[in-house]
């Protein structure tokens, strides 16, 4: 996602650099720590950790771990053979969409062997889409961010509707937006949300969870090593990243959500992201960013919930895509403001 905060050098890095393998292994990881932002092999090795604990624990599945290592090896392995530019691929910018398309079909699609060629074929359009809204968006000097994970795992979701051979697992059925039950703030609902707030374990739960949903993850201790991956290269990133999922999951609580889906982290995995990248990934690190960076946290919140409205109605989960809008947004009106005269 960024090419800022590039590791130091180190003995890994020298050993890297001195076999093709290795320096396809070293790609590879820091595709992986490209999720969050971290362009650090460590890091990537971590989040590889994070997602076996979750499988062995039963948070996840195996499949989900063994999906997303095979997606940052073959979104890595097309986008080298189509040419991407070598600089952009030693920092892992081609491996995490395919990270996370790989265990996002895993997640979704049953673990036939039909699933698993989807899910490689899919890898490599990953790595195609990425170059290809990285050529789009160029233009106004933006990241293509997880777009292209979202976009080729819908593509391939909506697909599988129509198409038997592919089976459906874990995905909602479609259904009209409704509004759910009441109970968060307001007249009738103030007494009720004070009487079930959220205890400072259960709070942590949410929190920690919502880091590790951004894997498809549902585990506290899987968040709490995803953070730990972050700190390795940022300890301001992963700190931020933690603040975004609290502010996440207070604003759900406030506004009445659903309480096991606040629990879960599937109100606050979007702002995980949406947090580092306006506070201290793509922008400089000033008091004003620390503002941006609230404010996007905040509209993450409000479209996950329309995101959540939309994707239902389609049958389908909205990923990442919160946090792809409200971050352009932000970045886009920043940078407009900055070109301004004057400014």
């Amino acid at each position: 996602m960024s090419e800022a905060g590039l590791s130091k050098t180190t003995g890994w890095a020298a050993l890297a650099s001195s076999h093709p393998l290795l320096a396809f292994l070293d790609a590879a990881l820091r595709g992986s720590g490209q999720v969050v932002f971290m362009n650090n092999p460590l890091t990537g090795a971590l989040n590889f950790l994070a997602m076996f604990w979750g499988a062995w624990v039963g948070g996840t599945t195996l499949a989900v771990a063994f999906g997303s290592v095979v997606g940052t090896v073959i979104s890595t392995a097309v986008a080298q053979a189509s040419g991407a530019e070598r600089g952009a691929l030693r920092k892992g910018l081609h491996g995490f969409n395919g990270m996370l398309v790989g265990a996002g079909i895993a997640t979704f699609l049953g673990g036939t062997a039909l699933a698993w060629a989807v899910l490689v074929f899919a890898s490599g359009i990953a790595a195609v889409v990425t170059l290809a809204v990285e050529k789009v968006l160029a233009t106004w000097d933006t990241p293509g961010l997880t777009f292209p994970f979202i976009f080729t795992t819908w593509v391939v979701l909506l697909a599988a509707y129509r198409l038997p051979a592919w089976p459906i697992d874990g995905l909602p059925a479609a259904a009209l937006a409704a509004q759910t039950a009441a109970g968060g703030v307001g007249a009738a609902g103030t007494a009720a949300a004070v009487a079930d707030a959220f205890g400072l374990v259960e709070a942590a739960r949410a929190v920690l969870t919502s880091v590790s949903q951004v894997f498809f993850v549902d585990d506290p201790l899987a968040g709490a090593i995803f953070l730990l991956a972050l700190a390795v290269e940022s300890r301001r990133c992963a700190a931020l990243a933690a603040a975004g999922a609290a502010l996440a999951v207070g604003c759900a609580w406030a506004l009445g959500a659903d309480r096991a889906a606040i629990s879960h982290g599937l109100w606050g995995y979007s702002a995980v992201l949406t947090a580092p990248a306006l506070g201290c990934v793509f922008v400089a690190r000033t008091s004003s960013a620390l503002g941006h960076c609230a404010a996007g946290t905040l509209l993450t919140v409000i479209l996950q919930g329309a995101f959540f409205t939309l994707a239902q109605t389609a049958g389908i989960p909205p990923l990442t895509i919160p946090f792809v809008l409200s971050t352009w947004l932000f970045l886009l009106a920043r940078r407009g403001r900055e070109a301004a005269p004057g400014t």
